[in-house]
Formats: structure tokens, sequence, C-alpha cells
């Protein structure tokens, strides 16, 4: 049985999806260049989706999946895409005629060396699967000193309060702890740090169950402030989140 498809791509591609539940399994991008195909796809793939490809000589320690599985091409376009404010589906329909990708490998080669420019030192376990290409939308035009970079990773490194090693990189970029998951306080820390207040919330005065409650660095992690007990107070909800604002 053979079905024609008629429609806009995006229905196309929402078709080839449906049908594809049966046999073996295709991967998004390679659903996708079964649509957006042309004369650009075909030059993107040179760079992106071959063995011992360009993309792989100059980023596979930063990249993750496989180019022959269209991995590589995949995450090139969404940063781009990113950049854009678009999806990849539209970056691939707006150059779907083009004839070459030369905007994507300028692009994409550009974002590789600011990486090795800005953290010079390689961590295969760290830096390869981060969103570099995001990362470079954002903050790519910031000036950063890639030595007191590396003096900062090397600390954070030794912080047993930094749960999510491989956040290091973007919470360096930004400021923004949340990357981090700094190691929150144990129940017990917390309990101890409730019967020590009697309850008693110290920003607004009241008494709350200890349910009402939340744990709270007094000195902050970012000004030296460790997960240790005594640096453990119970604070309100309502003054845990007024607190975490200024």
């Amino acid at each position: 049985m053979v079905y024609i498809c008629e429609g806009t791509d995006k229905e196309k591609l929402d078709w080839f999806k449906i049908i594809n539940i049966a046999g073996e399994q295709l991967t998004a991008q390679e659903l996708r260049n079964a649509i957006y195909t042309g004369e650009w796809l075909t030059e993107s793939k040179k760079y992106f989706s071959k063995t011992q490809c360009p993309a792989y000589q100059i980023a596979g320690d930063y990249l993750s999946g496989s180019a022959i599985r269209q991995n590589y091409l995949e995450t090139a376009i969404k940063w781009i895409a990113a950049r854009d404010g678009i999806e990849i589906e539209d970056y691939m329909s707006q150059h779907q005629h083009d004839t070459n990708c030369n905007e994507l490998w300028l692009y994409f080669q550009t974002v590789i060396n600011w990486v090795k420019a800005t953290f010079p030192t390689y961590r295969k376990k760290l830096m390869q699967g981060l969103d570099w290409g995001i990362y470079y939308n954002k903050y790519g035009a910031n000036s950063y000193d890639p030595k007191q970079l590396e003096q900062r990773i090397v600390e954070l490194l030794d912080d047993e309060d930094v749960s999510n090693q491989k956040g290091i990189y973007e919470y360096l970029l930004d400021g923004n702890e949340k990357h981090l998951s700094i190691r929150a306080f144990s129940p017990k820390m917390a309990r101890t740090a409730y019967e020590r207040q009697k309850g008693i919330c110290p920003k607004c005065g009241k008494h709350f169950e200890i349910e009402e409650m939340q744990a709270d660095h007094i000195t902050p992690w970012s000004k030296g402030g460790k997960t240790i007990p005594e640096n453990c107070q119970m604070l309100c909800a309502d003054c845990n989140r007024r607190k975490s604002n200024i």
C-alpha cells in the first residue's frame, strides 16, 4: 500500500512521525531530513553527518550522540535556531533551498572556538553534551578571564555542597546558583534548627509547624556559608521567598 501525503512540510512531518511508529524507529532529525530535503541539507550532512566528519574533528569532545544518526546536525541546528528565536523545523524550512550551509557551519565553528578559548582546560565528564551553542547565544558577547574561570572551576569541584558539577559552566557564565543544585539541609539538620528556634521564624517572629517552614542558609552559600547544622535556620515559606528575592 502506498500513501500519498499532501500538505505543508510540518503536516508531512507529523504524518511521517505517525507512520514511523511501526518498524525501526528513526531519530527526530532523521525524520526532519526526510521532509526538508535539498541541496542545503546535502551540504550540511557533509559537515555534520558522516563518520570523522568536520564537526567531529573539531568538536567531537563537546558533542553527545552519533554523527551518522544525525545527532550532531540536530545539535548545530538547534543552537542556531535558538539564536534566531525559532524552532529547528523553521530553520530547516527557511534554508531548505539554499545552495550551501555556510551560515550554519561558520556559526558552529564560532561556538566551538569560543568554548575552547573561554574554558581551555577540557574535562570530558563535565563538558561533553552541554548546550554550548545556547550558552554562546546568551553570553558570547561578554568578556571573561579564562584563568579566573579555571581557578573558580577548581574551587567549585572541591566544594562538597555543589551537587551538579556539570552546571558549573553555566553558573560561571550567568551566576545563577540553581545550576549547581546546592546541597540541601538534611531532615535531621532541619529538625535540630526547628527545635532550637522553638518553631519561631526569626524573620517575622511568628510560630509555625515544621511542615510550614523551610531550611535556609544563615550565611548564604555564595558568601561562603556551608550546608552544616550551625548554618541552618528555619524560615516560614513567605520569609524564605522574600529573602531569596533580595
